[in-house]
C-alpha cells in the first residue's frame, strides 16, 4: 500500500524562533520548570488548583483512561481506543489477535468546548492562558469531583481520577505537553501523558534511510498546528533521535478537505452545476495552494457529475472549482508530491503524517491516489518513483498515540484486563454562570474578545466541566460525534 508525502520548505531560522517563543511564553514565573498553576496544584493547599496528590490512588489499573480536546476529534480518538487491535494481548507484541487491545477499559473524556479553539489563543498572542487552561483540563481529569451544572457553586458530583492523560490536539501537544508532563512527573501519582505529535513523529522516524536521511510529509488542517510548528517539532525530535543525514519536511495545508467533509457550502455545494460565487477553495494560479493548470492530467480529478465545476458556457480550466472531497484530496496530495519532485531531492518521502483526525476517514481514497502517482508515467518515465518511497505509508497520529498508550500502560502494569464491557463518562466545559452576560454570544458560548482575552495567573472560574448532554452542542458537532459508532454507543449508554 503506497501512501504519499508532500514537501514544503519552511525557514529553519523561523522554526527555531517558534521553538524559542514556545519555550518562553508564559514561563516568566516558572519555578523548577513548572508553570505557576502547576506549582499551586502541587503545593498550595489554599488554591482552588491544589490537587492533594499524596491521596491519589496507588493502584492505577482500575482507573479510566482520560482524554481531553477542544473539538469532536477527542471522540474520534476515543473511537480509536475502543476499536484498536494492534497488539497480542497475551504477549504484548505488535500484531492483531482478534481481541480489542483496550477491552474492558473505562474512559473519561472532556470536550473542552467552552475554551475552543485552542489555536485562537496563539493567534491572539495569549499562549500563557492556553497553557494554563490545558493544565486545568489535566487537573480535572485527575480530580474526583465535578459540577453538575454550570450554575452550581460547588462540585457535588463524584468521579474517578484517571490513570493516563491523552492529548489529541496538536496545538495542545505542541504548546503544553511538556508542561503537563512536568506536572505529572512531580505529582508522584504514576500518571503519564501521551500526545499525538510526538507519537506520530516517533513512528515517522522509522523511515530514516540507511544513509541517515529522512524525508516526511505533513498534511495539516488550516485550524491546527502550523507548518512551521510541526516542522520544528520534527527537526528537533529527528536531531534528538540521532538522525545524522539530511532532514526534509514537506508541509501541505489541507485547505478545504475538512470543510468539504463537513458539507461547508463555501467548499462543496451539491446543488452547483457551474463555478459559483462564494467559493473559498483552491483556484487556478501559480502561488502556493493554487491549482496548477499544467498538472491537470496528474491531479486526475473526478469529473463525473458536478465533482469539478467549470465556468458557465464551457470547460475553461482557469475558472475551475473543486466540488468533491476526493478532488480536494487529489489536489493536495499531488501538489505535495510534485513539490518534492521539483525540489530535486533524492530522498523519497517515506510517510505522510495526517495531522488532523478527520483525514483518517479518507485513507482509502488517499492510498489509491498515492498508488496512481507511484505508477504515473509520462513519456515512458515513472515521474514520481523518486519522490514516493516503495514502503510509503500514511501515519495517523491518533493511532500512534493509542499504540503508545497501550505500551505505557502495559509496561507499567496498568491495563485493566477486565472481562466486562468498556464504559465512557463524557464531560463538557461550559461558561460559568458568574461571567458577565455580555461576554456570551447567541449560542451561549464566549465571544472571541472575551474568550481569547482572558488573563492567566488568576483563580477566576470562567468555565466549568459538567456532564455532557447533546443539548449543549449544535447538530453539526453532534453529527461528528455520532460518526464514531462505538464511542457514541457508550455515550448514549451513559446518558440514558
Amino acid at each position: 500500500m503506497l501512501p504519499g508525502r508532500f514537501i514544503y520548505h519552511a525557514a529553519v531560522l523561523a522554526a527555531a524562533a517558534v521553538l524559542l517563543s514556545v519555550s518562553s511564553c508564559g514561563d516568566r514565573n516558572r519555578s523548577n520548570g513548572l508553570l505557576p498553576i502547576a506549582q499551586k496544584a502541587l503545593g498550595d493547599s489554599s488554591s482552588i488548583y491544589y490537587a492533594d496528590f499524596p491521596e491519589y490512588p496507588r493502584e492505577l489499573s482500575d482507573l479510566p483512561i482520560g482524554i481531553f480536546d477542544c473539538s469532536p476529534d477527542g471522540f474520534t480518538v476515543a473511537e480509536r481506543f475502543l476499536t484498536a487491535d494492534n497488539f497480542d494481548n497475551i504477549t504484548g507484541r505488535s500484531g492483531s489477535d482478534g481481541i480489542a487491545d483496550f477491552g474492558g477499559e473505562y474512559f473519561q473524556i472532556l470536550y473542552d468546548r467552552a475554551n475552543s479553539p485552542y489555536g485562537g489563543y496563539i493567534d491572539a498572542g495569549n499562549p500563557a492562558f492556553l497553557k494554563e487552561q490545558l493544565i486545568r483540563n489535566t487537573l480535572f481529569l485527575m480530580s474526583d469531583r465535578y459540577y453538575n451544572l454550570a450554575v452550581d457553586e460547588y462540585q457535588s458530583g463524584y468521579k474517578d481520577p484517571v490513570k493516563i492523560v491523552i492529548v489529541p490536539s496538536p496545538v495542545a501537544d505542541y504548546y503544553a505537553l511538556s508542561d503537563i508532563q512536568a506536572l505529572l512527573d512531580r505529582s508522584g501519582t504514576g500518571v503519564k501523558a501521551v500526545g499525538v505529535i510526538e507519537s506520530s513523529i516517533r513512528e515517522a522516524l522509522k523511515g530514516v534511510d540507511e544513509d541517515g536521511n529522512f524525508c516526511v510529509g505533513v498534511l495539516y488542517s488550516p485550524e491546527g498546528v502550523t507548518s512551521r510548528e510541526y516542522e520544528a517539532a520534527i527537526r528537533k525530535m529527528a536531531s534528538d533521535s540521532g538522525v545524522t543525514g539530511r532532514i526534509q519536511v514537506f508541509n501541505q495545508e489541507g485547505l478545504g478537505i475538512e470543510e468539504a467533509l463537513a458539507g461547508n457550502p463555501a467548499y462543496l455545494d451539491t446543488s452547483a452545476k457551474v463555478s459559483r460565487s462564494g467559493y473559498a477553495g483552491p483556484v487556478t494560479g501559480i502561488s502556493y495552494n493554487n491549482i496548477n493548470a499544467s498538472l491537470f492530467d496528474r491531479y486526475g480529478f473526478d469529473t463525473v457529475g458536478n465533482a469539478l465545476l467549470f465556468p458557465a458556457g464551457g470547460r475553461n480550466i482557469s475558472g475551475v472549482q473543486l466540488n468533491s472531497v476526493e478532488n480536494y484530496v487529489r489536489y493536495h496530495l499531488v501538489s505535495m508530491v510534485e513539490r518534492h519532485r521539483r525540489s530535486g531531492s533524492r530522498v523519497p518521502i517515506s510517510s505522510i503524517i495526517l495531522a488532523d483526525c478527520g483525514y483518517d476517514r479518507l485513507r482509502g481514497v488517499m492510498d489509491r491516489i498515492m498508488v496512481e502517482l507511484y505508477n504515473y508515467r509520462r513519456g515512458g518515465i515513472y515521474l514520481y518513483r523518486s519522490s514516493i518511497s516503495p514502503d510509503f505509508r500514511f501515519i495517523d497520529p491518533a493511532e500512534c498515540a493509542v499504540s503508545e498508550a497501550y505500551r505505557i500502560l502495559r509496561e507499567d502494569g496498568n491495563l485493566a484486563l477486565r472481562g466486562t464491557k468498556s464504559t465512557l463518562s463524557p464531560f463538557i466545559t461550559m461558561p460559568s454562570s458568574s461571567v458577565p452576560a455580555d461576554s456570551l454570544d447567541s449560542s451561549g458560548f464566549f465571544r472571541e474578545t472575551f474568550l481569547f482575552g482572558r488573563v492567566s495567573g488568576t483563580e477566576d472560574v470562567t468555565t466549568k466541566a459538567v456532564p455532557f448532554t447533546p443539548r449543549y452542542i449544535d447538530a453539526e458537532e453532534l453529527g461528528e460525534i455520532e460518526y464514531n459508532h462505538e464511542t457514541f454507543t457508550l455515550i448514549r449508554n451513559a446518558l440514558y
